[in-house]
């Protein structure tokens, strides 16, 4: 009796998981729809002021922590303070990324600051020294051996657009733009 009962209960779960794993399946499959539905929407009206999955937020700017005026300051990073940028900023620069530019990351919500410097893993046939002459860049931290650079414009330029070059140019595996975001840990 104890068995045929427990048998009993077992089947029981066994169908009722059976049927909620059926309207959740309908409901992630809803769902696969809308987020690829709004997936295309975006990808049809990006805008220049993207980066991935970072969003240019033109009305704040990063400056150092010594600098910032604490009365004005939204958030800290690093040792950057996010403050409000300055009406006078010429309107050409707030759709580009730049040093010390805010971008808000589309995926967690969180804010974090352009530091500038452009993470290149060198390919092997090419010489760095190559890259560095044609886009005007110097080394800014180097592990050669590996062929991983650091590297940073000279001139202010649209740091984006920089990448897309480099990029494109045959002289490197990868070059990926350097954000400074917080890090959380399950600590």
């Amino acid at each position: 009796m104890k068995y045929s009962i427990s048998i009993l209960a077992a089947t029981l779960c066994l169908t009722m998981h059976s049927a909620n794993a059926q309207n959740s399946k309908a409901e992630l499959l809803g769902l696969e729809a809308t987020v690829k539905e709004k997936a295309s929407a975006a990808n049809s009206t990006s805008t220049s002021s993207e980066y991935g999955v970072y969003q240019l937020q033109s009305e704040l700017v990063a400056v150092p922590q010594a600098l910032a005026d604490r009365s004005a300051s939204k958030k800290d990073i690093g040792n950057m303070t996010l403050v409000a940028r300055a009406v006078s900023t010429g309107t050409e620069r707030l759709t580009e990324f730049r040093r010390n530019s805010v971008v808000r990351n589309a995926v967690t919500g969180e804010l974090g600051v352009i530091t500038g410097n452009i993470s290149v893993l060198s390919s092997r046939n090419a010489d760095i020294n190559d890259l560095l002459q044609q886009f005007q860049l110097k080394v800014v931290r180097s592990a050669s051996s590996s062929g991983v650079y650091i590297v940073q414009p000279k001139n202010d330029v649209d740091l984006v657009a920089l990448v897309e070059q480099i990029n494109s140019s045959g002289l490197v595996s990868k070059a990926r733009l350097d954000i400074i975001e917080e890090k959380y840990t399950n600590q």
